[in-house]
């Protein structure tokens, strides 16, 4: 069983984290941001495939930049794609 892992933000926000095993399954036409174990973050595409070196590429630009997977804590997706309510008051 994981853990699930919750990270908050500078600004409040919060985030539940999807798992490392679950970067196969990323959406790679939704922008993602990548939570790394030393907590830096990384935000861009990724087509979830990881390499023989075992780096995955996260690509904001044309040029991408490799990762180590196995500092990977978590990621999720930038925009969580929740409508909001546009109740008139």
């Amino acid at each position: 069983m994981e853990t699930k892992i919750t990270v908050t933000f500078e600004g409040g926000t919060r985030r539940v984290l999807k798992s490392r095993s679950e970067l196969n399954n990323i959406d790679e036409h939704q922008e993602a941001c990548f939570v790394m174990n030393n907590l830096q973050v990384f935000h861009g595409y990724c087509d979830g495939e990881v390499d023989d070196d075992g780096d995955f590429v996260v690509f904001n630009t044309i040029h991408g930049i490799a990762l180590p997977f196995n500092r990977l804590m978590g990621w999720f997706y930038k925009y969580s794609g929740k409508k909001k309510s546009k109740r008139i008051k």
